[in-house]
């Protein structure tokens, strides 16, 4: 984005950088023209953006899709900057499972995206064309992206075929940031509530065709629990060059290289009798989760055989150790080594289908994923034991096409289909009986039609299909016979299906006068064999196939600029997540009913709405924007009440306050979080307090009887972040 100068004062506030303003004042009429700009740029920000492309490049409006950019302008700085953005968008919502503030988990449409290793995940993530979901369990580390160098994101929703496994609920995408122009720097530190502090420096430009940039960020915070504290440390790296050829680039290749070191103390949820008492103990304190990643990625595209020609390869490293205290012990202290490496090529042409233009694309990807499960029981006055030492080599190999055809000027179709195979052995290096292999394949169709009835109405119609194989950590654990005591016993397994969806969209997005835009996408989501996790007690699972569920609901969202600089936004989303057959689900409870046909999905919220209002003004040589918003949220049901007999956690509103000051070169920013200082629950579970009342001595050997409760995750109270950046 361009920093955009109107005499002496800066247009671009929302560019997202320090506006360049000089020594002389902007006149009356200059900071009228800079608010229209402004409220009009905002305006055209907001907006969802009904588009999508192929499985490496940008949008394409001929596409039947909801595509939405995800706003990071007005993002809290720091490793939280991505599911804080997120959780903006309609149909989105986040609850907090592990207590810890950077480990939320995200539900889209219905499907989960998580860093917690056992949740089965729905959601794709993607950072400049490398899928980074974990290989052990697919799992996402939000913690681990460099949000300080993403230059924009986009949520692809629904089932999507190019993007390929795990894309059930969507396709998360992230861009990272190039040098361009003259050379800047950026500095920028921050503080805030819970000890919260972040430092992050970055620079770029341009030089003898070679473009680079390079970010350093840092964050360490206290917590709000007890033994809730985290660090983050990341450095991002990218070189590139780019040919041009009548102001157009003809070719382009970069290497980006990420590094980051975390460690994440969590806390998980409470009983709520320990809640009455104080809602900041922690049930199990030294829990922690320490990530070391490495990711080397090289991505390119030139001009071949009358089309575009575009590759991406990398290669992953991602050491992690996972400590949890269980109750009652032994503990169980997870080293898990992920190793990752492949690529994916695709070329697109122009064509002629008959008389009918046509943009063709063809592309094929293979990747290689190998994990290593180390995991040891810990016990006071008993010497550690490996419990369980595996190692899973998993093949992944896609072929993909898709047409995109003209059929007339308003009215375009697209096909698309793609074909998945998957490969998975899994080899127990302490009993050898156990090894198992496992093999899973899938062709995958899109089609569907865009209409663009005038130049501010556009709609589209599509089916989709995606498809999931189990991730190695559920094949591993899929006995109800002998439950994995996560993360400490691992073994071969009954095999489990592969998951597919079967997704019917339809939506529309209007553009009115005064950059006002209304957005409607209605969906419905058929999933065969959808993996789900049991949970005979607090600390073991199972995961297990269900024959039919599903994914219905409708997302809407509008906008409007108002006068003086102002704007108002709102969304709502229905999003019913429902089983749609008889089956029973191991929980806690001592007198456990199967779920029927309807009952919702616990965790799922069906109404989800946010409503705020802002505005942008020019004081002098100053640009000031505001934001503020409520999110609400309606009741959801407990983990371990899938049959929906027990009350639900009730629902909850929140609201949030953005302040943004720009001046010359420096930038101020006041994020604060849940204003009024709600006390709330995102998430809730049914388990056995074996600890009873806080205080109580811990119990011994194997025993796990206890009252059955209900374990809650306490919302965050009010957050306060200030922050100050400069532009060199």
């Amino acid at each position: 984005m361009r920093s955009v100068l109107i005499g002496a004062a800066c247009a671009m506030l929302l560019a997202g950088r320090p506006c360049a303003v000089g020594a002389q004042q902007a006149t009356a009429a200059q900071r009228d023209s800079i608010r229209a700009d402004s409220a009009r740029r905002e305006a055209q920000r907001l907006k969802t953006v009904v588009v999508t492309g192929t499985r490496l490049t940008d949008v394409d409006e001929r596409i039947p899709a909801q595509v939405e950019a995800i706003d990071l302008l007005h993002a809290s700085p720091g490793p939280d900057a991505s599911f804080r953005s997120l959780e903006q968008l309609p149909g989105v919502t986040l609850y907090n499972d592990q207590g810890s503030r950077l480990q939320p988990e995200l539900e889209v449409r219905g499907f989960t995206i998580s860093p917690i290793v056992g949740t089965p995940q729905g959601v794709s993530v993607f950072l400049d064309g490398v899928r980074i979901n974990e290989p052990d369990a697919q799992e996402v580390n939000f913690d681990l992206l460099p949000m300080a160098a993403v230059d924009h994101a986009e949520l692809v929703r629904g089932s999507q075929a190019l993007f390929g496994r795990n894309s059930l609920g969507g396709a998360l995408l992230f861009f990272t940031k190039r040098g361009t122009g003259t050379p800047s720097a950026d500095v920028e530190l921050s503080g805030g509530s819970f000890g919260q502090r972040v430092g992050t420096v970055s620079a770029g430009g341009v030089a003898h065709g070679i473009d680079g940039f390079v970010m350093a960020s840092g964050s360490d915070e206290d917590g709000w629990r007890d033994a809730t504290g985290a660090r983050t440390r990341q450095v991002f790296a990218t070189l590139g060059h780019r040919s041009q050829s009548g102001g157009a680039d003809t070719s382009d290749v970069a290497l980006s290289v990420l590094y980051a070191h975390d460690k994440i103390y969590e806390a998980g949820s409470l009983p709520e009798s320990w809640i009455d008492i104080n809602p900041r103990l922690n049930y199990t304190p030294g829990d922690f989760f320490a990530p070391d990643l490495v990711q080397l990625s090289l991505r390119g595209f030139r001009g071949a055989w009358g089309g575009v020609l575009r590759g991406t390869a990398y290669f992953r490293r991602n050491d992690i150790e996972q400590f949890n205290g269980n109750v009652p012990p032994p503990n169980t202290d997870a080293f898990i080594a992920n190793r990752s490496g492949g690529g994916t090529v695709e070329w697109t042409r122009p064509v002629f289908l008959g008389t009918l233009p046509t943009a063709l694309t063809i592309g094929g990807e293979y990747s290689r994923e190998n994990v290593n499960f180390r995991l040891v029981n810990v016990e006071t006055g008993v010497p550690d034991t490996v419990a369980t030492l595996a190692v899973v080599h998993q093949d992944n190999a896609a072929a993909y096409a898709q047409a995109v055809v003209n059929i007339t000027p308003r009215l375009s179709a697209t096909v698309a289909l793609r074909e998945d195979y998957v490969h998975l052995p899994y080899r127990d290096e302490l009993n050898p009986t156990n090894n198992g292999t496992s093999s899973y394949d899938r062709l995958s169709p899109f089609a569907g039609l865009t209409m663009r009835f005038s130049d501010d109405l556009r709609g589209f119609v599509a089916y989709k299909s995606a498809f999931r194989a189990p991730a190695p950590l559920e094949l591993a654990c899929a006995s109800p016979d002998a439950p994995c005591a996560l993360p400490s016993a691992l073994g071969a397994d009954p095999a489990l299906k592969p998951v597919t969806t079967h997704d019917y969209e339809a939506g529309f997005d209007l553009d009115l006068p005064n950059h006002t835009s209304v957005d409607v996408d209605g969906f419905w989501t058929d999933v065969v064999n959808d993996i789900v996790f049991a949970s005979p007690n607090l600390t073991a699972v199972y995961f297990v196939n269900i024959p039919r569920s599903r994914r219905a609901g409708i997302e809407m969202s509008a906008q409007t600029a108002l006068p003086a600089g102002g704007r108002l936004f709102g969304s709502y989303s229905y999003v019913a997540s429902t089983y749609q057959g008889t089956v029973q689900i191991a929980t806690s409870d001592t007198n456990p009913e199967p779920v029927r046909p309807g009952d919702q999905f616990p965790s799922s919220p069906r109404h989800r709405g946010r409503a705020g209002i802002g505005f942008t003004r020019v004081v002098g040589s100053t640009a000031i924007d505001a934001t503020f918003d409520v999110r609400a949220y309606s009741s959801q049901y407990l983990r371990g009440d899938e049959a929906n007999r027990h009350p639900p956690i009730p629902g909850y509103a929140v609201s949030g306050l953005g302040l943004r000051a720009d001046v010359s070169r420096y930038q101020v920013r006041l994020l604060v979080d849940n204003i009024f200082n709600s006390s709330y629950k995102t998430f809730g579970i049914i388990a056995q307090n074996s600890l009873g009342p806080p205080g109580s001595p811990p119990p011994t050997g194997n025993d796990v009887d206890g009252p059955l409760e209900n374990f809650y995750s306490p919302a965050f109270p009010r957050s306060i972040v200030l922050s100050v950046s400069a532009r060199f």
